[in-house]
C-alpha cells in the first residue's frame, strides 16, 4: 500500500471514530471501568470512573438538582442556607446508581447583589457544601452552577414581562390625561389618541428605567450545575 493510500485510511478511520457517541465506549483501568453520564446542554465530560471502592464523577460533568421549597431573593442574606434536592436517582447511562432519589444538596449564600435601577436584576451566588444522602452520609463538594453565568438570575423573558406591566400600568393613567385634555379641547377620538401615545411611552420608559427583579424559584424548579472538582462517592447497594 503507497503512503498516500495508507493516509487516506487513517483519516476515514479517524473521522468514523469521531462519529461515535462517547457513552458508546466502554473501557476499563487498572482499578475499576469508566461509565457515562447523561448528557446536558452544557456538557464538557460524561465520565465516570466506577470501582469497588466507591464511584467519582469527574470534574465538568453537570448535576441538575431542585429547589426543595420556594425561594425569594428578597427574604435572604448572606450566610443562610439554601436547599436542593435530588428528585429523581441519578445513575450512569450503564445503570450504575450515583445519587439516590431523595438525597440533598446543601448551598451557602455568599453574595446576594439587590435589584438596580435600569432594569438590572438580583445576582444570587450560591457556594454548594455538601451532600447529604438518605442514609444521612454526609459529602463534601466543589460545584458550581453551569453555563456563562455563576450566580442565579431572573431572565430576560421575566425582565421584559416587569417592562410590559409598567408600560400597560401606566399606560392607562396616561389615556385618561390625554382623553381629559382631548374632551377640554373638544377633540374626544384626537384625546384618546394621543393620551395612548403619552401612557405607553411614559410607561415604557418607566418600567425601563426602574430597578430590577429578585430572583424567585418554586419548589421543585431545578437548576443545572458543574461539578468542579472529582465527586467522590460511595457505592449505592
Amino acid at each position: 500500500m503507497t503512503i498516500k493510500k495508507l493516509s487516506a485510511s487513517v483519516m476515514i478511520l479517524a473521522f468514523s471514530l469521531c462519529q461515535i457517541p462517547l457513552g458508546a465506549f466502554a473501557f476499563s483501568y487498572p482499578d475499576g471501568e469508566v461509565e457515562h453520564m447523561q448528557a446536558t446542554k452544557h456538557s464538557k465530560i460524561d465520565l465516570v470512573k466506577i470501582t469497588p471502592e466507591g464511584n467519582v464523577i469527574q470534574k465538568e460533568n453537570n448535576l441538575i438538582v431542585n429547589f426543595a421549597q420556594n425561594f425569594n431573593s428578597k427574604y435572604y442574606k448572606v450566610g443562610d442556607y439554601v436547599q436542593f434536592t435530588f428528585d429523581n436517582d441519578l445513575r450512569t447511562q450503564e445503570g450504575t446508581l450515583l445519587i439516590p432519589c431523595n438525597s440533598s444538596l446543601i448551598g451557602r449564600i455568599s453574595c446576594i447583589e439587590n435589584p438596580k435601577w435600569f432594569s438590572r436584576n438580583s445576582k444570587v451566588y450560591i457556594e454548594f457544601t455538601h451532600i447529604i444522602l438518605p442514609d444521612s452520609t454526609n459529602i463534601p463538594v466543589a460545584v458550581g452552577i453551569a453555563g456563562k453565568k455563576d450566580y442565579l438570575q431572573e431572565g430576560a423573558k421575566e425582565t421584559a414581562g416587569k417592562i410590559a406591566a409598567y408600560t400597560l400600568s401606566i399606560g392607562g393613567v396616561g389615556s385618561g390625561l390625554g382623553a381629559a385634555i382631548g374632551v377640554a379641547a373638544g377633540h374626544t377620538i384626537t384625546g384618546l389618541i394621543i393620551g395612548g401615545s403619552i401612557g405607553g411611552g411614559v410607561g415604557l420608559v418607566s418600567g425601563i428605567v426602574s430597578p430590577g427583579l429578585h430572583y424567585k424559584a418554586k419548589k421543585g424548579e431545578c437548576i443545572m450545575l458543574e461539578v468542579k472538582d472529582n465527586l467522590k462517592l460511595p457505592c449505592q447497594r
